[in-house]
């Protein structure tokens, strides 16, 4: 989950800059459909847990999020603002409802002499998630980005999209924007496509061998982590 949506806060600043025009301001703004969507699943996915059990609720949370990433994945040039908020909207939805309970399971599992190890081990594991998100994912975007550029493009505009577009302003040419705009666009969807993939595939694994209860002889732990039965 850490290594999708660090590839997904990786490229999507980018496509609501470069492709659909916002100033900086106007892309955090429009990133927030992802937040809501992550507090909103976070709080289902805790009161799910405690009914449903870690199990089931966390496969359905990566589904979620793959679907998002799928959604994600067939933005086209036509696609206006509203597409790109539905489909964060599900994978902040997709991610609150795994990732949350995920992490209170895990530290039910521990006594609570060991919670704070436990809490900076999880924090560790995201950081890497998000270390190798952005260095994998960014090298798929900056490779597909420029095998997508025609032939004759400078070479300074396949350093990025960013680069692309200063260059298309001051020679005014249009074409090179335009052909810059799809290069990226290829580029963006082939790693939504390999995180909706991943997280398919996470979904699969979670279900297949989770524990049936993530508490010594499934008890709910009288902590502050209530989610320690995982049916």
């Amino acid at each position: 989950m850490s290594l999708g949506m660090s590839g997904v806060l990786f490229v999507v600043p980018q496509h609501l800059q470069a492709v659909l025009g916002h100033d900086a301001f106007g892309t955090g703004l429009r990133m927030i459909p992802m937040v809501a969507g992550l507090m909103l699943g976070g709080l289902t996915g805790e009161r799910l847990t405690a009914r449903l059990g870690l199990r089931l609720v966390m496969p359905a949370g990566l589904v979620v999020l793959a679907a998002g990433f799928g959604l994600g994945a067939m933005t086209s040039m036509s696609s206006g603002y509203g597409f790109v908020a539905a489909w964060l909207a599900v994978l902040g939805a997709g991610v609150g409802l795994a990732m949350v309970p995920a992490m209170d399971g895990v530290l039910a599992t521990l006594p609570e002499e060991r919670s704070g190890a436990g809490s900076a081990t999880l924090q560790t594991v995201r950081q890497v998630g998000g270390a190798l998100g952005v260095a994998g994912l960014g090298s798929a975007l900056s490779a597909a980005y420029a095998s997508g550029l025609p032939e004759g493009t400078p070479e300074a505009a396949g350093d990025s999209i960013a680069a692309a577009a200063v260059l298309a302003a001051r020679a005014a040419d249009a074409a090179l924007l335009d052909a810059a705009r799809e290069a990226f666009l290829g580029g963006m969807d082939l790693v939504l496509l390999v995180c909706g993939a991943a997280s398919a595939l996470a979904a699969v694994l979670v279900a297949a061998f989770l524990p049936g209860s993530t508490a010594e002889g499934g008890k709910t732990a009288e902590s502050g982590h209530e989610l320690t039965t995982a049916r």
